[in-house]
C-alpha cells in the first residue's frame, strides 16, 4: 500500500453512516420537542377524583333535563344560532341560555355565547367564530340547573334536535 491508496476519512462512506445513525434520532427528538411545546395537550386532567365527582353532577343535570322533557331544535348558520326550546310544564322558562361549542381536538376554537329570548319565545345569539367541523354542543340555562348536549358536525342543512342523553 502506498500513500496514494489511502483516502481521507471524510471521503469514506462509513464514518458518515455512523454519524447519521447518531444525529438523525437527535434531530427527530428536537423537532418533536418543539412541536410538543408549541401544541400543548390539554386533554389530560390532573385531579381525576374531583373530575369524577363533577361528572356525576353532570349526569344529575342531564337527568333533570330529561324530567323536564327538554328538547331543543337548533338552527345553526355560519354566524348565528336560533334555539327553539320545548319543555313540559314543570320546567322553568329561562330568560337566557348558555350555548357552548367545544371542538373535538382544538380548544382554541371553543366558544360560548349567551342566547337571549326573543319575542316569539325562541332564543338567538351571534357566534364569534366559524363553526365548521365536529363539535360537542352544550346548552344550559344561565343558572346551570339542567344541561343537554350533543355531538354535531357543521355546517348542517337541517335543524339539529338536542335532547338529554
Amino acid at each position: 500500500m502506498t500513500n496514494e491508496d489511502v483516502r481521507p476519512w471524510y471521503k469514506e462512506p462509513w464514518p458518515w453512516v455512523l454519524i447519521a445513525i447518531i444525529l438523525i434520532p437527535v434531530l427527530v427528538a428536537a423537532v418533536r420537542l418543539s412541536i410538543y411545546r408549541e401544541y400543548k395537550v390539554e386533554m389530560v386532567v390532573d385531579d381525576y377524583y374531583k373530575k369524577g365527582k363533577a361528572i356525576n353532577q353532570e349526569f344529575d343535570r342531564e337527568k333533570l333535563a330529561s324530567e323536564y322533557g327538554i328538547a331543543i331544535f337548533a338552527d345553526i348558520t355560519d354566524d348565528s344560532i336560533v334555539l327553539d326550546l320545548n319543555a313540559n310544564r314543570k320546567a322553568p322558562r329561562p330568560a337566557s341560555l348558555i350555548v357552548s361549542f367545544y371542538h373535538a381536538t382544538q380548544s382554541v376554537k371553543d366558544q360560548s355565547v349567551m342566547a337571549t329570548q326573543r319575542a316569539d319565545g325562541k332564543y338567538s345569539a351571534i357566534l364569534d367564530k366559524s363553526t365548521a367541523g365536529k363539535w360537542q354542543l352544550t346548552i344550559e340555562p344561565h343558572d346551570k340547573k339542567w344541561k343537554v348536549q350533543k355531538t354535531i358536525t357543521l355546517p348542517s342543512k337541517d335543524k339539529v334536535l338536542i335532547t338529554p342523553y
